[in-house]
């Protein structure tokens, strides 16, 4: 088990490093195309798109994603993680006004003015994480918020993620670490076949 925690937390490190080693151009250009691949699925249809706000640092962009999605009328969810938990919850937005600094300096939506969606889930969830594999697997930040939500979650879950942390072998995970369904990067999409 402690190996298992090691090996996490030393690609966890490696990938923040690459992120922050990226230049300012290169990240933009990747946001770019992973923005214009992202929307192509999104805009086929669907009844509700759950959407981290990005960290802008180190994070795939996202408010280019909730932009668009306000301005084409999607309903969009932001989650929100609750006090003195390791829980999120989401609230549907209508504006990018409507949120505030939270948790850990994210940006989440107030819940004082926007309406909380509850499980069960479905529609599209776009999936933070520091990296994801061939086999789907997602390397978050440790804390286990979205492994959490995406238990419940009935619907497709896309993985964002620049191409310098996806990985061919198989991430180090344990049973409850979330798979997607699909992972975007700057230079593919996936879709991971899944057997029982």
């Amino acid at each position: 088990m402690q190996k298992l925690t090691d090996d996490k937390n030393r690609i966890r490190s490696e990938c923040k490093q690459k992120r922050l080693a990226m230049s300012p151009h290169d990240k933009s250009a990747a946001d770019s195309v992973i923005f214009e691949k992202t929307w192509d699925i999104i805009r086929t249809g669907t009844d509700m798109l759950y959407c981290y706000v990005s960290s802008p640092l180190i994070e795939v962009d996202t408010l280019r994603l909730i932009d668009t999605a306000l301005e084409k009328n999607i309903p969009i969810a932001v989650p929100r993680c609750v006090k003195g938990t390791y829980e999120l919850s989401h609230y549907i937005i209508t504006s990018r006004s409507q949120l505030m600094k939270g948790h850990f300096g994210i940006m989440e939506p107030d819940p004082l003015v926007c309406d909380r969606t509850d499980a069960p889930h479905d529609g599209i969830c776009i999936v933070p994480g520091l990296a994801f594999c061939e086999a789907g697997i997602r390397m978050g930040y440790g804390k286990g918020y979205y492994d959490r939500f995406l238990e419940n979650f009935r619907g497709l879950k896309i993985g964002l993620c620049y191409e310098n942390c996806f990985y061919n072998e198989t991430l180090p995970h344990d049973e409850h670490d979330a798979v997607m369904d699909m992972i975007i990067t700057e230079r593919m999409v996936r879709r991971i076949s899944k057997t029982d």
